[in-house]
């Protein structure tokens, strides 16, 4: 395989890494919510930082390597593009990184759009909740003010 398209093939192995190494700290914090772990929750909330960084240096180098390859054999930066200039070899070897980085990146969507619904789902409640303490605060001040009902002994 040319030197070129195993830089490229590692780097887009190693994003993919990444993104399920993100993906598994997103569900890890998801159960750390629901046990309400806060200090798990915090260095999780660290990791996924650390490892999101890592996702955009391998994201660029996956990038620029692809624009150079593409630069040099004139087609664009696109896997199919890449991929007509390969060897049968290479285009199956690349192919297969490419494809496993697309499932990766759908994986974490759907992660990602979980998290997002439970934080909506969190919203609605909250609010809810909070219309509630204002409405059962303002009946028990409107019965404690009217002054229809005597304790007194």
């Amino acid at each position: 395989m040319r030197d070129e398209i195993k830089k490229l093939v590692n780097a887009i192995s190693d994003e993919t890494g990444y993104l399920n190494d993100l993906k598994e700290a997103m569900q890890d914090q998801r159960e750390a919510m629901k046990l309400r772990d806060e200090d798990y929750i915090k260095d999780l909330m660290d990791e996924i930082q650390e490892i999101f960084f890592n996702v955009q240096t391998c994201d660029n180098l996956r990038s620029d390597l692809a624009k150079k390859l593409a630069a040099k054999f004139s087609c664009g930066p696109k896997v199919s593009e890449l991929a007509r200039i390969m060897t049968d070899d290479e285009r199956k070897i690349f192919n297969g990184a490419a494809e496993v980085l697309a499932q990766s990146v759908f994986a974490l969507k759907s992660e990602m759009i979980i998290l997002s619904g439970l934080i909506d789902q969190n919203e609605k409640y909250t609010s809810m909740l909070l219309s509630e303490c204002q409405r059962i605060g303002g009946l028990g001040k409107n019965i404690l003010q009217s002054g229809s009902t005597d304790f007194r002994g």
